[in-house]
C-alpha cells in the first residue's frame, strides 16, 4: 500500500520541485528598507517571464509590470513579496517569494550607493590585445560605495548584456568584481570591442566608463608607426606629416593624443609608409606622445614620438 501511495505522489512531488527551482528570486535594494522610503524589487529567473510579471507586495498592493519594480510602504513589519509569472518555456505560472523586513526609521542611515568605480583588465590597463579565439579574456571592476545594499548590474560587450547579476555589498567599503561567472567575453569576431558595466541599481550620478579589446586577426604584429616627419610641431599648425613603420594599410586607424586631429583620411603611399594631415590645438599639451595605431592585428603605441612645442624654433 505504501509503495502504491509513493508512486501515485512521486509525479506532484517532481512536479513541485521542478516549479520551485524555476521560479527564481527577489533580490531588494536596499535588503532591508525603511518605512516611507523607496525599495527596488528585481526578480532574477533562470528562465524569462514570456509576459508580464504580477507583483504583490504583501501590503494589499499588487501591480503588473516588467521584472524590476519599485514600491512604498507605509508601515515597519514584515510582508510576504510574490512575484508570479509565466516562464519562456512553460505554460503555468510559477511564483518567486521574498520575506522582506522593512525597518521603522530610528536615526540616520547611510544611503547604498556607489562613490567609485574602475573597470580594468588583469594587468591594470583599460585596453588589451589578443589572439582570435583567446580564453579566457577577463574584465574587472573595482568599486567603493557607501551604506549596505545589493548590487545590480550587467556587463556588456559593444552594448549587447551578457547577462545581470546580483551581489550583496555591505559596511561602507571596496569590492572587486569579475566577469568570470558571465559568458566569456567573446574572442571571434576580429577588430575593437567595448567592454562596459551597466549599473541597474543603486542609480549612479557618474559616467560608468568604457575599456577596450583589440582581437588580432592572426598572431601577426601589429601594426606601428617608427617615425613621424617632422617630429616637431608647433600648437596651432594644420600640417602633412609622414609616417613610416610596418603593417600601415588601408584600415588602419592612427591617433596621436588629446588636442591633434586628423583632418584628413589618411593616405597610402607605398609598402610601410603613409601620409596624415593634422591640426594641432592651440591648448594642445605640450611634450611628447606617443602615435598610437589600430588595426585588424591589435593595437601598437609607438615607438615614433611625436612633440609639440609652443612655438616651432627656428633652424
Amino acid at each position: 500500500m505504501r509503495s502504491i501511495l509513493c508512486a501515485f505522489l512521486l509525479p506532484f512531488v517532481v512536479a513541485a520541485s521542478l516549479a520551485a527551482q524555476t521560479a527564481g528570486s527577489i533580490f531588494a535594494t536596499p535588503s532591508v528598507p525603511m518605512r516611507g522610503a523607496p525599495v527596488t524589487l528585481m526578480l532574477s529567473a533562470t528562465s524569462l517571464p514570456a509576459g508580464g510579471v504580477r507583483w504583490d507586495f504583501g501590503d494589499g498592493q499588487v501591480q503588473s509590470g516588467g521584472t524590476v519594480t519599485n514600491h512604498v510602504y507605509a508601515a515597519a513589519g514584515f510582508y510576504a513579496v510574490r512575484a508570479t509569472y509565466v516562464p519562456f518555456s512553460a505554460q503555468l505560472p510559477v511564483t518567486a517569494l521574498l520575506q522582506l523586513h522593512v525597518s521603522q526609521p530610528t536615526g540616520p542611515a547611510a544611503p547604498f550607493l556607489l562613490s567609485a568605480l574602475r573597470l580594468r583588465w588583469e594587468d591594470g590597463r583599460t585596453d588589451q590585445s589578443v589572439d582570435r579565439g583567446f580564453t579566457p579574456l577577463v574584465a574587472y571592476v573595482d568599486l567603493k560605495f557607501e551604506g549596505t545594499g545589493l548590487l545590480q548590474a550587467q556587463w556588456t560587450v559593444d552594448g549587447v548584456p551578457l547577462g545581470t547579476f546580483a551581489v550583496q555589498l555591505a559596511f561602507a567599503n571596496t569590492a572587486r568584481l569579475d566577469t568570470r561567472n558571465m559568458l566569456p567575453l567573446p574572442t571571434t569576431e576580429p577588430g575593437e570591442h567595448l567592454v562596459s558595466l551597466r549599473i541597474l541599481s543603486p542609480q549612479v550620478t557618474f559616467t560608468v566608463p568604457t575599456i577596450r579589446y583589440f582581437v588580432r586577426q592572426s598572431a601577426q604584429e601589429p601594426p606601428r608607426v617608427d617615425a613621424v616627419l617632422p617630429a616637431v610641431l608647433a600648437r596651432g599648425q594644420d600640417v602633412e606629416v609622414q609616417l613610416r613603420g610596418s603593417g600601415l594599410v588601408k584600415g588602419v586607424k592612427v591617433s596621436f593624443g588629446r588636442g591633434v586631429a586628423l583632418v584628413a583620411p589618411l593616405r597610402f603611399t607605398g609598402p610601410g609608409q603613409a601620409t596624415a594631415r593634422i591640426f594641432v590645438s592651440p591648448t594642445a599639451r605640450e611634450g611628447q606622445r606617443k602615435v598610437h595605431v589600430v588595426g585588424p592585428s591589435g593595437r601598437s603605441e609607438g615607438p615614433a614620438t611625436l612633440q609639440i612645442v609652443r612655438v616651432v624654433p627656428e633652424t
